[in-house]
């Protein structure tokens, strides 16, 4: 009785399939909740329905599988098997995206996502790493790094891992993501959330409550890094920077 009335004041999102496409430090753990809940998963018969990926299981099958590439797939494998399944009605997590599954369920799923501006990203995941200590130098040294550079592509990188990138140059790497990402239902931008929400409500007739989750702290300032450091990590993000500025150009 009292879920049928909570359907009745806040009906969940029934004619829509939606996979959020979350990349680290863009504030998707929030966004993901706001979104799962659109899907009211309190009665039994929807907790099958919502799929969250499970990170400590994905890195534990990452590490265990047989892989004969550059890298496992096991992600994208998860995607393209959970999109398949006729009662999966919202995905999200750190899925590896799948071009052929935005091809062959482009009619039957949303593929929705949300970017930051690249340089404030780069800081907040080398921050949230030293303070898990899993990056163990101070910024000054860590900027020299191949994991750094890795930091500054990460919008290029994560939606073209299925691409063998050592025979495309980086402005027509830039340019294959550009169109990749245009194909996404909604993309959002960090740092105008009420417009992402704007969006999503007009996609999918369905408001989103967005709480603020998993938050960096802020450690030092950004304005206490010297000129040389902050110039430095604009450089390693110029692939993001340049694919981040054409997307929202109009904006």
């Amino acid at each position: 009785m009292f879920d049928r009335m909570k359907d009745l004041l806040a009906p969940p999102i029934r004619n829509h399939r939606i996979f959020f496409f979350h990349i680290a430090k863009c504030g998707g753990t929030s966004i993901s909740n706001a979104i799962v809940k659109c899907y009211k998963p309190w009665r039994a018969r929807d907790l099958n329905s919502i799929v969250i990926l499970n990170e400590e299981a994905a890195r534990f099958a990452e590490r265990n599988t047989v892989e004969t590439t550059h890298y496992p797939l096991v992600r994208r494998d998860l995607l393209n098997y959970m999109m398949s399944l006729p009662n999966v009605r919202c995905i999200s997590g750190h899925f590896q995206y799948s071009n052929s599954a935005h091809d062959a369920y482009q009619d039957e799923w949303h593929f929705v996502t949300v970017l930051r501006d690249p340089v404030a990203r780069w800081l907040s995941h080398y921050r949230y790493n030293a303070l898990q200590k899993k990056i163990e130098m101070p910024i000054e040294e860590f900027i020299e790094t191949k994991q750094a550079k890795s930091f500054g592509r990460a919008f290029v990188d994560e939606i073209t891992e299925d691409l063998k990138k050592s025979s495309i140059d980086s402005e027509e790497l830039i340019k294959i993501a550009l169109g990749r990402y245009k194909r996404f239902s909604i993309l959002g931008r960090l740092d105008d959330l009420p417009d992402f929400a704007r969006k999503f409500e007009e996609k999918f007739q369905h408001k989103l409550d967005i709480k603020y989750l998993n938050r960096t702290p802020e450690g030092r300032k950004d304005a206490r890094l010297s000129d040389s450091v902050m110039s430095r990590i604009a450089e390693l993000c110029a692939p993001d920077i340049s694919l981040y500025t054409q997307l929202f150009r109009a904006d």
